[in-house]
């Protein structure tokens, strides 16, 4: 299964990025180039614990729609996402937040996604 992982050091406390990564806002802001927006499930504000949303966008000129469900709500120290419907046949993203033990003002966000492709494991589509 193809996997990809992502390390991202965040001047901000562990509380404050966890905060930060379940806003529909801020989220929406960061996916700017791709006018991903939330259309259904919880659309402002911030997630929580067995909430969906369902994003829409356009990758590669083409529409995308995938609706996210949390499955695991660990504050502050992360949180998992998972498709129920959408472009992948599997799609799991777990995000975890720890203090940088170098820089005691600083988070380490730690991605990991594990997913198929929709045409299965050897056919690799990442939308950006």
């Amino acid at each position: 299964m193809p996997r990809i992982e992502l390390t991202t050091d965040v001047r901000a406390s562990p509380d404050a990025v966890f905060d930060a990564c379940l806003d529909v806002g801020t989220h929406t802001e960061s996916m700017g180039n791709s006018a991903e927006r939330a259309v259904a499930g919880v659309t402002t504000g911030r997630l929580a614990a067995g909430d969906t949303v369902t994003w829409e966008a356009r990758h590669f000129g083409l529409p995308w729609r995938m609706t996210v469900r949390i499955t695991d709500y660990r504050r502050p120290h992360g949180f998992t996402d998972e498709q129920t419907s959408g472009p992948f046949r599997r799609w799991r993203h777990e995000h975890t937040f720890t203090r940088n033990p170098a820089d005691r003002a600083a988070t380490v966000m730690h991605d990991v996604i594990d997913f198929t492709a929709p045409m299965g494991p050897s056919v690799a589509w990442w939308p950006t």
